[in-house]
């Protein structure tokens, strides 16, 4: 016969359960400092803005902390994130999954080093920037050997029609 031990005061749960644990679990790992920046983001402030009001030292800082709440949340933008942080601040439920339309997945995998509509400048990993590095240095020498061999074969024919 299988036993069921007691669970330890230190393994139970700190947190209230509620209705929907998943939305709760997500919730429950949002630092309070993400929450504060959720909160302002509600009010349309940029980085550099929540920085200055929060007395962070870098925006750079407060994007990262929104990439972290968007990643936890499972939202693609820092909006998102903060409607969704809202609602569960207002006791809003979420919709059930059955009734709650899939998320796209992403369609990048690698993103690009400039700046797009749907990533700052700031989001790439090491790992996505070593790569651009080594793609970068690749290119760059066989571009430019290119271009020196069609100006010298360009040359070389002006020459020919010369004579």
């Amino acid at each position: 016969m299988s036993r069921i031990r007691p669970v330890p005061q230190t393994e139970a749960r700190t947190t209230q359960p509620s209705t929907d644990g998943a939305a709760q679990s997500q919730v429950d790992l949002l630092t309070e400092r993400q929450r504060t920046y959720l909160r302002l983001v509600l009010q349309f402030k940029n980085s550099k803005e929540i920085a200055a009001l929060t007395g962070t030292t870098s925006y750079r800082a407060v994007d990262k902390q929104l990439l972290k709440a968007n990643a936890i949340l499972g939202v693609s933008t820092r909006f998102e994130a903060a409607q969704l942080f809202a609602a569960w601040e207002k006791g809003v439920e979420p919709l059930h999954p059955a009734n709650a339309l899939p998320s796209p997945p992403p369609n990048f995998r690698f993103s690009p080093p400039w700046p797009t509509a749907r990533a700052a400048v700031n989001t790439l990993s090491w790992r996505q920037v070593a790569v651009w590095t080594a793609i970068i240095a690749i290119v760059t020498p066989l571009g430019l050997t290119a271009a020196g061999m069609a100006y010298v074969t360009l040359l070389f024919l002006l020459r020919l029609l010369e004579l």
